[in-house]
């Protein structure tokens, strides 16, 4: 238990033995059993109850350990229910590593929806290591997430490289079947009643929240519950709260694959190697969704020789993914020219290459229950399927969303907020997915915001460049100084690949 909450525990113990003593020698005695016994179950819940150990944070693509406090608590399945079910819910503090160590720590929230909070800690540690230094720094594993009661689903660290309505429907009913929790309340709405409950167990009064991608959905709601609670918001990959998920995934893509082609012809080595790229990547649309093929390739990892369907759509999957980050962007170019002239097996090696780094950080059930609350509700029509890359995504989305129990969320989740809390918004300039447009829309809500785009970079910004220092600067001082943003200018484009040795010399 972090210090703060052990005195506050301690404190609560004291009043309540004061109280004890008083009673025991007045002729209020035998009428006030109950206040001292309601006093005492107070101080247990006011100090949390919890036994936080030592344990070590760490990700599997990462040599780096972190030393933190975790402890998994007992919470409301159903908050309605409070003395219904259970579930856990997995809870990790990082202590400040500094002297004069402020009270109000920094609240991490992860994307996906499904991303583990405690896993994606390095992922983000050049900020933390700078928030530190001040602040503690609590990671909550979403439930469903992690080691929050997860909603993990059967292979769901593969990658499917064959699309069709019939196993997408066998698969979401065995990832059903699996579960032993009713997933109805997995929502952000739960999610953001274990936010305050864990707050209040902790002993802290103000927080500072910080959220990536989905988690800036998840901050956002905080924020909106309990305003008084919040002291500064940063929000990385804006999802504004008006957004519907997955109704705009097609055209920002669409928007960020143009903006690559667009740097690929200012750059010399990259318009030299590829002169007509944008004619290779109409050819790749040109092929059909459901042209599927046999190919021979190895395991990228393991060496294994396989023997793999793959249909385009399980290449659109590697083509989104890989424009996430501005390393793997850099690929795009050479693998888009090589499918296009007929050869999948470059795209299809990162397309596995994808499925194994992605394995065990994501969950499915978790995701499901939280799209098909918040956002398949509120589809409207889409227009007609095309080959375009994620062109059948809504209609996909609403056939397991078919499946997929509708939760309980906040009927008015898509209700935007106002709010005069410090905020800095990040945007990465070439984001596919929460694009600056986003980030702009967001502001809106902010009377006291900043929207900070960072060039040439995809999703995801916090830990590129100058911005882990701009972000604690910004904890600390609730305020971005102009001059120093300036530093993101600074921040460098990778080369493309023009062969598979890599960029042009």
């Amino acid at each position: 238990m972090p210090e703060r909450a052990r005195r506050t525990r301690l404190l609560a113990l004291a009043v309540v033995a004061s109280v004890a003593m008083i009673l025991e020698n007045s002729h209020l005695k035998g009428k006030c059993s109950l206040l001292v016994l309601l006093l005492l179950l107070a101080a247990s819940a006011w100090g949390g109850g919890q036994d936080f150990g030592e344990c070590a944070l760490s990700h599997p693509r990462l040599s780096k350990v972190v030393s933190a406090r975790c402890a998994d608590m007992e919470v409301p399945l159903d908050y309605s229910q409070p003395q219904g079910q259970t579930i856990h819910l997995h809870v990790a503090v990082i202590p400040a590593s500094g002297k004069a160590s402020q009270p109000d720590p920094l609240f991490f929230f992860a994307g996906g929806p499904g991303q583990s909070a405690v896993a994606s800690t390095l992922l983000v540690w050049p900020v933390f290591s700078k928030v530190l230094q001040h602040r503690d720094v609590v990671l909550i594993d979403q439930r469903g997430t992690g080691k929050s009661t997860p909603l993990n689903c059967p292979g769901e660290e593969s990658l499917e490289l064959v699309a069709d309505e019939a196993l997408l429907r066998r698969k979401t009913r065995e990832c059903l079947e699996r579960q032993q929790v009713d997933v109805r309340y997995f929502t952000s709405r739960q999610a953001v009643a274990d936010v305050e409950l864990v707050r209040k167990a902790l002993g802290y009064e103000k927080i500072n929240l910080m959220g990536v991608s989905y988690g800036t959905r998840m901050a956002q709601l905080v924020l909106r519950e309990y305003p008084d609670r919040v002291r500064s918001m940063i929000l990385d990959g804006v999802l504004p709260l008006e957004v519907i998920v997955g109704m705009d995934f097609a055209d920002n893509l669409a928007t960020s694959l143009q903006k690559l082609f667009l740097h690929c012809a200012a750059e010399d080595g990259c318009r030299e190697a590829f002169p007509a790229l944008e004619e290779d990547w109409r050819r790749y649309l040109d092929i059909s969704l459901d042209e599927r093929r046999q190919l021979h390739m190895e395991h990228p990892r393991t060496g294994e020789p396989l023997e793999l369907e793959v249909s385009r759509q399980g290449l659109d999957v590697a083509v989104r993914m890989l424009s996430y980050a501005s390393e793997t962007r850099t690929l795009l170019p050479l693998l888009i020219h090589t499918a296009a002239q007929g050869d999948w097996r470059l795209l299809l090696g990162q397309a596995l290459q994808v499925a194994v780094n992605l394995q065990g950080e994501m969950s499915e059930g978790m995701h499901n229950s939280v799209v098909c609350s918040e956002d398949v509700p509120f589809y409207t029509d889409s227009l007609p399927v095309s080959n375009r890359v994620l062109g059948r995504f809504v209609r996909q989305i609403r056939t397991l969303c078919e499946l997929w129990p509708q939760g309980e969320s906040f009927t008015d989740i898509h209700r935007p907020l106002q709010s005069d809390v410090p905020a800095l918004l990040l945007s990465g300039e070439v984001d596919p997915v929460t694009p600056v447009s986003y980030g702009e829309q967001a502001l809106r809500q902010f009377s006291n915001g900043r929207h900070l785009v960072v060039p040439g970079q995809g999703h995801n910004v916090l830990p590129r460049g100058c911005v882990p220092e701009l972000v604690a600067d910004f904890i600390h001082s609730l305020k971005l100084d102009a001059m120093d943003a300036t530093c993101v200018q600074d921040i460098a484009r990778l080369p493309f690949f023009i062969d598979k040795l890599g960029p042009a010399p």
